[in-house]
């Protein structure tokens, strides 16, 4: 190793241990600015999840409906839930309560990407993320896809799942974007 190489590690070393212990709190960060664009997402059907765990294929059900038009109602407006059977994540109806941010991009296959606060059984602080995107027609090649993840005031993730939507069970609907 040369001279400078030395050094240089050497400083590294010093530099990593004059910084103080991490802390394993989350980091204060400075929010996203939440504007949504105009919109309307619609959303009904179910996922079905072959290989959850032995035995128990994970089934989930959305439903969304809302819309939001900057120019005229700037926050998003509608309704949803999830319905949840599913091997690692909490049971039953999860109630989309409020939409905190929707935003969608996409003209060919347009994706909606939410998130918000829920009510589920057992959970307290609930927020979710949600993930719709709009394949086409059902029975076209590409099905559509949800994705959601839910997590309680804490932070730990209390359920999630991503997969198509059953064509014969409902279609989602995302408004294109221009660009």
């Amino acid at each position: 190793m040369s001279r400078e190489s030395a050094y240089l590690v050497s400083a590294l070393l010093l530099a990593t241990a004059l910084q103080p212990a991490a802390v394993s709190a989350q980091q204060p960060q400075i929010p996203t600015l939440q504007v949504c664009n105009p919109t309307r997402v619609q959303a009904s059907g179910t996922v079905r999840l072959a290989r959850r765990t032995a035995g128990h294929a994970g089934v989930f059900d959305v439903h969304v409906e809302l819309g939001c038009d900057p120019a005229g109602q700037p926050y998003p407006a509608g309704g949803g839930d999830l319905r949840l059977d599913l091997s690692d994540a909490v049971s039953g109806t999860v109630k989309l309560t409020t939409f905190e941010q929707v935003t969608t991009t996409g003209r060919e296959t347009p994706t909606a990407y939410l998130n918000g606060r829920c009510e589920a059984e057992g959970v307290q602080g609930c927020r979710f993320w949600l993930m719709l995107a709009d394949n086409g027609k059902p029975g076209e090649e590409t099905p559509d896809i949800v994705g959601f993840l839910l997590f309680d005031g804490t932070g730990k993730r209390v359920g999630y799942g991503t997969g198509p939507v059953l064509p014969e069970s409902g279609d989602v609907n995302v408004a294109p974007t221009p660009f």
